[in-house]
């Protein structure tokens, strides 16, 4: 018996998981209702009904204009209704249209929002699931309901394309591992501004990880300058939580007895570190990002730039340390498969 077992926790497919999670918000589904020909047949729906209403709404808006004082009344302009006030004195005063039909068309409003309330989950979690679908089974570990909760109140007002394959990617990732993205980072994320999101995208470029996490090199001298990330930018990803305060940490490679292996990722690369005995302590100056910021880093491409990668091998060479690079062919968490090393 294993460990999962003795939790109480079986297997289960990933898309098995998100039909189950998505079923304590909107209810019963099945796997039918993620095929995205039916999201966008109910899009293309709703967007015939708004064209109708418009259609009719011009049609009112004539004809009131046409009975009653042109200048005032109803109007319908760039696909909007504009409702003049009618003067107290004017002669048309007594055929205001009737109260009900401000009524109806709060109705409609309200209908037509939560419409696209739904479209907007349904768009986000096909884009999930078209994610997991060939996935392998994963630990049977039920999503907690207030993160599932959270989310859905985020996702049904993202009607972005590209933001909902960013919370399509954040869905999938929490499905396939829980506790993957905190609520912190799920309200980070709602709240940035495009030229956050943009500079997270820049700044994340150059970021270097291993088993103790994520972070910027910074060398001797500020060596992430030169390639376009500015003082201004690690501020503002400082301000908003993505990097840790502080002017910098220090990544240490201790002095060993025995000869060892080090690694670290970037992008499609790995930078291959051999240390002989005895070789002596280096210190590498750093930038920590958060763990917010390394839940953010988990849904982004990262473009990565060889020299900079180089950069940081030339700075850790020594007699007793090598350095070598090479294409990431596959990796887990616990392995990398990657080409044969280029000498740096």
């Amino acid at each position: 018996m294993n460990n999962n077992d003795l939790l109480g926790f079986g297997k289960i497919l990933p898309l098995d998981k998100l039909i189950q999670s998505l079923e304590k918000i909107v209810g019963r589904v099945t796997k039918n209702y993620f095929d995205k020909k039916d999201i966008e047949a109910k899009s293309l729906e709703i967007q015939s009904l708004a064209m109708a209403k418009a259609a009719e709404m011009k049609i009112i808006s004539a004809a009131v204009k046409e009975n009653f004082d042109p200048n005032v009344g109803i109007e319908y302009n760039d696909g909007k209704l504009q409702i003049h006030s009618l003067p107290q004195d004017s002669p048309h005063n007594s055929n205001i249209l009737p109260s009900c039909d401000l009524e109806n068309r709060t109705k409609e409003r309200i209908l037509h929002q939560q419409a696209k309330k739904q479209i907007n989950i349904e768009s986000i979690t096909s884009i999930a699931a078209e994610q997991l679908k060939e996935e392998p089974e994963i630990e049977d570990k039920p999503i907690d309901e207030d993160w599932l909760n959270r989310f859905f109140n985020i996702a049904e007002d993202i009607s972005n394309s590209d933001l909902q394959t960013l919370w399509g990617k954040i869905l999938a990732g929490e499905i396939k591992r829980s506790k993957s993205y905190s609520l912190r980072t799920l309200e980070l994320i709602k709240n940035l501004s495009k030229e956050e999101a943009d500079t997270i995208a820049k700044v994340a470029n150059y970021a270097i990880r291993n088993n103790n996490g994520s972070f910027l090199f910074k060398g001797n001298q500020d060596s992430l300058a030169k390639y376009g990330v500015t003082y201004y930018d690690k501020a503002l990803l400082i301000e908003i939580g993505i990097l840790q305060p502080g002017d910098f940490t220090t990544y240490i490679l201790h002095q060993n007895e025995a000869k060892d292996s080090i690694w670290f990722t970037y992008g499609n690369f790995v930078l291959l570190i051999e240390r002989q005995e005895n070789a002596t302590k280096h210190n590498l100056s750093i930038i920590h990002f958060t763990k917010i910021g390394e839940e953010i880093l988990n849904l982004l491409t990262i473009h990565s730039n060889l020299e900079y990668l180089k950069e940081i091998g030339t700075f850790l060479k020594r007699s007793d340390t090598q350095a070598s690079y090479a294409y990431i062919l596959d990796k887990n968490e616990l392995n990398i498969r990657h080409t044969l090393p280029i000498p740096i």
